[in-house]
């Protein structure tokens, strides 16, 4: 405290003057927000449906408040895609067309 002080008391040269103390932490690097960037819109491992903050901050090793930057900056929001999933299901060619009532190589025709 004392040394605003005293480069207050110098005047305006004083308080321009003082370069001692860093910024804050360095932001990450283009190649750390890339690696972030494609991870995101790349499918996660696992049986999960998207990548969460917690689980990219462990796989790319930064903070997760780091994470939620990038994705801030960036305008992603991964928790709120909607993704259409596949049926594992061998059969389920068979099951829709019991469902809808046509096969799926029928064309839809307009009303």
């Amino acid at each position: 405290m004392w040394r605003w002080q005293q480069h207050y008391a110098e005047g305006i040269e004083g308080l321009l003057r003082d370069k001692t103390h860093p910024l804050s932490k360095p932001p990450h690097s283009d190649d750390t927000v890339a690696e972030v960037l494609a991870l995101t819109c790349s499918e996660p491992p696992g049986e999960v449906t998207h990548w969460t903050g917690r689980a990219l901050a462990q796989a790319v090793r930064i903070s997760l408040r780091s994470v939620q930057r990038i994705w801030d900056a960036h305008r992603l929001q991964p928790h709120r895609v909607r993704t259409f999933q596949r049926s594992n299901d061998p059969a389920v060619a068979a099951k829709v067309e019991d469902i809808v009532g046509r096969s799926p190589d029928q064309p839809i025709l307009p009303f």
